[in-house]
């Protein structure tokens, strides 16, 4: 058939729908949402945003997100209340699609409201309410007087009356219920989540000192004195060493002209740290791509259909950043919470390689064998005594991942008086390793504490650990002591001859 336009006798334009507002921010959370708006907010100019989840009776009532941006005059805050409106984006910018306002506060708040004041222009409010917007798309131009007081709630809170603020209010997806104690938890799981999300969203930028996001829970009306708590950053490559040796590693994808560096990185074995566990999930959920456009994480981890998840790849982790490839290779849902695979980058993955001549399939063998032999080596090392009071945590927590306990005893760590030139002790009466408080400044300077000299009391007790988990101590038991006591008395003492020079 041809598309010839001679039996075109009109044109005419066709207005969206006002129902189509029903179904914006389905697919956003919470804090998908909220980091939209901070989206918005860094477009702005932004270096400062604040979050503020309002509460009546620990339920969740109102969202508020003030930001120190460049804020907005008449004209720009009828834009951005305008569903659709795709205004200029420049190359830095994190919006994309001209609905993230709208949809994110439509996702969780029945009513939408703006105030914001621009440098040299009249301060602005808007309001937009769910149920009339679905209907014809009204908004509500709020009064200046209005306006002009949030500057002052701004000033309170971030030094500076200009700038932008939202507000959800009739919050819905809170939770409803009439336990207190149940409140209280949903409420605490959000925040935690929520400080989760921004903070390996936009760990690059808070990270630099060029982003500052804090949150606060309060009762809605406690009035504007009190400050949140900063947002950490979370890095998801923030390990100290490669789990395997060459990586990262760059593998590059081609398809025509276009190429995609992805830097394919492995992380150490048994890791748990933030970073590698990311909010209250382990490391395991958080494998596969790292998606970054313009410093903004699109994508936490995913295979995207070009790998199968499992646990022997829990240590793969392949950063990506945009640099041509979304509308390519990639193409970014509104929420900016994942991104959909092209058939053509799948292709490219697949014929992807390193300098080396690694492909994206080695890279996943060798993350695998990484994993496999880390517990392969855990599998076949023998239990030991449990450690108990005086070894700090985290090396109990640490000793704990490598080795497995033998049921029963565990053994103490304690500084004790000894002769001038004596390291150590064993009392395997009290199962106890005995230090010498003489020596004890050398290891711990700044004052002691029961956790203190963890290096030392580390190495003591991967030395002796093996003598209290027998009955008796054996002849070559004793021989070890001895040994033992004679060269580190000797150390000791021409380690504190040397500092005290």
């Amino acid at each position: 058939m041809s598309s010839s336009t001679d039996d075109v006798v009109e044109v005419i334009r066709l207005a969206p729908d006002a129902g189509l507002v029903n179904s914006l921010g389905a697919n956003h959370t919470l804090e998908s949402a909220i980091a939209d708006i901070v989206d918005n907010s860094i477009d702005a100019g932004a270096t400062r945003v604040s979050v503020r989840l309002m509460t009546r009776d620990d339920r969740l009532t109102q969202v508020e997100i003030m930001d120190d941006g460049k804020g907005m005059d008449a004209r720009a805050i009828n834009n951005a209340m305008t569903i659709g409106h795709q205004r200029d984006y420049g190359d830095g910018d994190l919006g994309h699609f001209g609905m993230g306002l709208k949809a994110a506060s439509f996702g969780h708040g029945n009513v939408l409201t703006v105030w914001s004041t621009m440098s040299g222009a009249t301060s602005v409010g808007r309001r937009i309410r769910k149920a009339d917007f679905s209907k014809d798309f009204t908004c509500e131009i709020l009064a200046t007087a209005a306006a002009i007081e949030h500057e002052s709630d701004r000033d309170a809170v971030l030094g500076t009356t200009r700038g932008t603020t939202v507000v959800w209010t009739e919050v819905r997806n809170a939770y409803r219920g009439h336990d207190a104690g149940e409140a209280r938890t949903w409420l605490a799981t959000r925040n935690d989540v929520l400080r989760a999300h921004l903070g390996i969203t936009f760990h690059r930028l808070i990270a630099d000192e060029r982003l500052r996001i804090d949150i606060l829970v309060d009762e809605l009306g406690a009035g504007l004195g009190a400050h949140g708590v900063p947002v950490m950053p979370i890095d998801p490559f923030a390990y100290a060493i490669s789990g395997h040796p060459g990586y990262p590693k760059d593998l590059i994808a081609k398809a025509g002209d276009t190429q995609v560096k992805l830097r394919c990185h492995i992380w150490p074995a048994k890791s748990d740290v933030t970073g590698f566990r990311i909010g209250a999930k382990s490391g395991e959920q958080f494998q596969g791509f790292y998606i970054f456009r313009n410093d903004r994480l699109l994508q936490v981890g995913g295979w995207s259909e070009t790998a199968t998840p499992g646990p022997a790849r829990q240590l793969a982790r392949v950063e990506l950043e945009d640099s041509g490839a979304i509308g390519t290779f990639l193409a970014m849902n509104p929420e900016k919470s994942g991104l959909k695979f092209e058939p053509v980058f799948h292709d490219a993955i697949n014929r992807a390689e390193s300098s080396d001549g690694t492909t994206f399939r080695t890279y996943l063998q060798d993350a695998e064998t990484t994993y496999a032999t880390a517990n392969k080596r855990k599998r076949y090392r023998k239990p030991v005594i449990r450690p108990d009071k005086g070894l700090a945590p985290a090396v109990r927590k640490q000793i704990g991942i490598e080795l497995p306990y033998i049921d029963g005893d565990s053994v103490s760590l304690k500084w004790a008086r000894m002769p001038e030139g004596e390291f150590f002790d064993i009392d395997v009466q009290r199962n106890t390793l005995l230090l010498n408080n003489r020596y004890r400044a050398l290891f711990a300077p700044d004052g002691g504490s029961l956790n203190d000299a963890p290096v030392v009391k580390a190495l003591m007790f991967l030395l002796t650990h093996h003598l209290f988990e027998g009955h008796h101590l054996g002849v070559r038991d004793k021989d070890e002591i001895a040994l033992w006591k004679c060269i580190l008395g000797a150390a000791v003492v021409a380690e504190s001859q040397m500092r005290s020079k």
